[in-house]
Parts: structure tokens; sequence; C-alpha cells
């Protein structure tokens, strides 16, 4: 069998619907496979939480109403024939004896009812297992991606508390970069210290394509050093931290241009941002 194969005995494991041999395929199947031990995991969870909720099965009123009606007519046709029998003999005084219809098994007719109630209940717990299941796995990748936007969230309020730190202390220095022809609508300000720590913020950058980003540069007497990389969120907004070499801190100028992902020693690309 394949793996799909046995995934879908999983849910019939659980409820020890297998026959031997596909128990014992499984059985053998589940030392080897990591995903599908999850996935047992995870079925034998959900039957007991089930378990918990299911109520007990109640046959409706009715159903006692439809067995008497049926012992009735047939005590009333056993009766009728009975009668029939003995006149017919008396009227032909014929030696014959009819045979006797054996009478219905009204408990069978009960355990056959019960069969169907138990299947009925087998398929509707399967379907409520296969249902809880992906609850099961949606929930989880819907708290993945919150836990995921959460901590993003507070890696970008960090990083504005670092920026607002930077911009009130005594020694801080700010630039102006405004947008080049290539990006009229774009601004961003660099605030550095005397030890060089700097944080550029960026906004209305537009989207880079794949595979691409933006770079700052540090500029001191037409030599052109690199400064770190950064991308931009969905409105082009971009946070970057960065350490200025000591021969840019006084009198330098700054400029972002967009370069391969990994960054470049020397710009190739078109500037987008560019300090007075």
């Amino acid at each position: 069998m394949t793996h799909e194969n046995y995934k879908e005995l999983l849910a019939a494991r659980t409820l020890s619907a297998l026959d031997a041999a596909d128990a014992r395929a499984l059985n053998i199947h589940l030392e080897t496979c990591v995903d599908c031990q999850s996935e047992i995991i995870e079925l034998e969870d959900a039957a007991a939480l089930l378990s918990f909720e299911a109520k007990p099965l109640e046959p409706a009123a009715s159903v006692r109403e439809r067995i008497l009606t049926t012992v009735r007519a047939e005590v009333q046709l056993r009766s009728s024939g009975s009668e029939h029998i003995s006149n017919k003999v008396s009227q032909d005084q014929a030696n014959v004896l009819a045979f006797e219809r054996p009478p219905k098994n009204i408990w069978a007719s009960l355990g056959s009812f019960g069969a169907l109630a138990a299947a009925v209940f087998f398929v509707a717990l399967i379907i409520a297992l296969v249902l809880l299941w992906q609850r099961n796995q949606a929930m989880q990748r819907e708290l993945a991606r919150l836990q995921e936007a959460t901590k993003q969230q507070q890696e970008q309020l960090a990083r504005e508390h670092a920026m607002g730190e930077l911009l009130t202390s005594p020694d801080a220095h700010m630039a102006k970069l405004s947008g080049t022809n290539v990006a009229p609508g774009a601004h961003a300000m660099l605030a550095y210290d005397k030890s060089g720590h700097a944080m550029l913020m960026a906004k209305g950058l537009p989207h880079a394509p794949e595979g691409m980003a933006y770079q700052l540069w540090y500029i001191k007497d037409n030599k052109k050093m690199p400064g770190k990389v950064f991308t931009t969120d969905t409105a082009g907004n971009g946070l970057l931290e960065d350490q200025i070499p000591a021969v840019a801190r006084d009198a330098a100028v700054f400029a972002v241009t967009l370069e391969p992902k990994g960054g470049v020693e020397v710009p190739t690309g078109s500037i987008y941002l560019l300090s007075s």
C-alpha cells in the first residue's frame, strides 16, 4: 500500500474498525512514519473528546408502536389461518392438517434495528471525527499565523522604540533623504549618534521586485561605502539599523539604491533616496 492508503486507514484504526490484516500492516507502517504517528495521535485525542460529548441513542416512540402493530398483525393472521383450516376440515372431513407458520422472532427484528442504529452511529462518529480533525488543523494554522504576526509586530515596536531613543539622545544627528525621479513620493529620515549607531526610517518606496532589496550607501569625498540592505512592507515602509563608518560620520551624503537582495559592494541600481 502507498502512504495515502495508510492515511485512509487511520480513522478506522482509531475506532477499532480494521480487520486483522489491515491492522498489522498499519502498525508496521506506523513504526517508521512520523507523519502518520502524529496524525493518529490527533485522531485518538479527537475521539476521546468526542466520546465525552456523545449522547446515548434512544429509539423514537414510534418504533415501539410499529413493533406492537407488527405483533398484533401476526397474531390476527395466525388466528384467521387456524379458523380457516378448521372450517375446511369440518366441511370436507378430510384428515389434512395445515402447516403452522413459524412465529416471527420479534427480538430478531429488534436486533436488526440495533445493528442499523449502530451503523448509523458509526458513520456519524467517523464524520464528526474527520470534521473535528480538520477544524483542529485549521486552528493550528491560524495560531501559527497569529504567532508570526505578533512576533513581527513586536520586532517592529522594538525598532521604533530604539529609533525614538536615538532621536532623543543629546548627541543625535539627523539627515533627511528625499525621493528621486524614480520614487518621487518616497522620503526617509536617518538618525545617528557620535558612535556611528544609525537607524533609517523610510516611507513610500515602491515594492521591490523578487530577489531585490534596498541598500543604504554612505558617500564621502565621492567614495561610496555600502551599508545594509532592507525590505519594505506593502505600504512601502522600511526600517534599517546600521553602523556608519567613522569616515562617513561627518559631512557625508546618504543614498538608497535598489540592488540584489544580498547586497553589493559597488552600487549598480538606480538611486531612490538621496540626502541633500
